[in-house]
């Protein structure tokens, strides 16, 4: 597909984790071919998972990077084709949607949204302006460090996962900055097995600056004592909310409109609240892709 041709399509996927790539392969096999738009990696949030245990065929369980690139092979034989585009606004106008990116502008009768969710970002005034490049919210990018103090803040399975994944060539650190461990027991009880890995309960980060070697030293207030620890990097686990920044009022307004005469379908992690697992979002876009398709040949 030439990524700067205009036109009209019969259906629009905007995200390719796991919920977009199981409607684009879905479709595919329907004998529809959808366009696919994809701002980042192929793979979303699964490229964090440390190890994959509960998708059914994998007795031994698989990496989230492994499972992946499975997912990628598979819709590349199927003649799935992902445009690398980040779509920048969607409205809904005369029965179709009006889709601008950063390189075309399109329309699409239908819409999936499997756009994901954005992270939950640490408070602008805690950070000085010299240590953006220290501070992360996705684990990926931190894959291949070795031998580096990584300091992860939450007490959800993300952050407990992370530092699995980290430990294996770093040390670990996770702060809590309440009591309450909202991981799985099995991440903690695996994590605490690891000594990488050192937990914190009931400690806040109130300020992250640059060391004069370029690190990064972070104040912590914890069990009212003041103190500083130094560390290469900054990864946040601390939430996530959906991601609809693409969408205009028109969209947002008319959300339960779109719904329920069914232009507009909500797949994956978007739609799913705490409910981020890969099996529910890949029966999300299988679901979605068969009812698009029905609507399509019924014309």
């Amino acid at each position: 597909m030439n990524p700067n041709q205009m036109g009209t399509y019969p259906v629009v996927i905007i995200g390719a984790g796991p919920a977009g790539l199981a409607a684009a392969m879905q479709l595919k096999r329907q004998g529809v071919d959808p366009v696919v738009l994809e701002r980042k990696q192929v793979g979303g949030l699964l490229l964090n998972a440390n190890w994959v245990e509960n998708y059914p065929g994998f007795v031994d369980g698989i990496s989230g990077p492994e499972l992946v690139t499975l997912f990628s092979d598979q819709a590349e034989r199927l003649g799935v084709v992902i445009e690398n585009e980040e779509v920048l606004a969607v409205g809904f106008e005369d029965k179709y949607f009006r889709i601008v990116t950063n390189k075309r502008e399109l329309k699409s009768q239908l819409l999936v949204a499997g756009s994901g969710t954005t992270p939950r970002r640490i408070a602008d005034q805690l950070i000085s302006e010299d240590v953006g490049d220290r501070i992360h919210y996705e684990v990926y990018p931190l894959i291949e460090e070795k031998d580096k103090q990584i300091v992860i803040i939450g007490a959800g399975d993300a952050a407990f996962d992370y530092a699995l994944n980290l430990s294996r060539n770093n040390r670990v650190t996770i702060l809590n900055r309440g009591s309450d461990i909202k991981a799985l027991p099995l991440l903690f009880e695996r994590s605490q097995a690891v000594k990488e890995i050192r937990y914190q309960a009931n400690t806040e980060i109130i300020g992250i600056s640059r060391t004069k070697s370029g690190r990064m030293n972070l104040s912590l207030k914890a069990s009212n004592t003041d103190h500083i620890i130094e560390c290469d990097y900054l990864l946040a686990a601390i939430g996530r909310e959906p991601e609809y920044s693409f969408a205009d009022p028109s969209i947002m307004q008319g959300l339960e409109t779109l719904l329920k005469d069914q232009k507009l379908f909500l797949i994956g992690d978007l739609q799913n609240g705490s409910f981020r697992q890969t099996t529910i979002a890949v029966a999300d876009g299988i679901r979605a892709a068969m009812i698009v398709g029905q609507i399509l040949e019924k014309g």
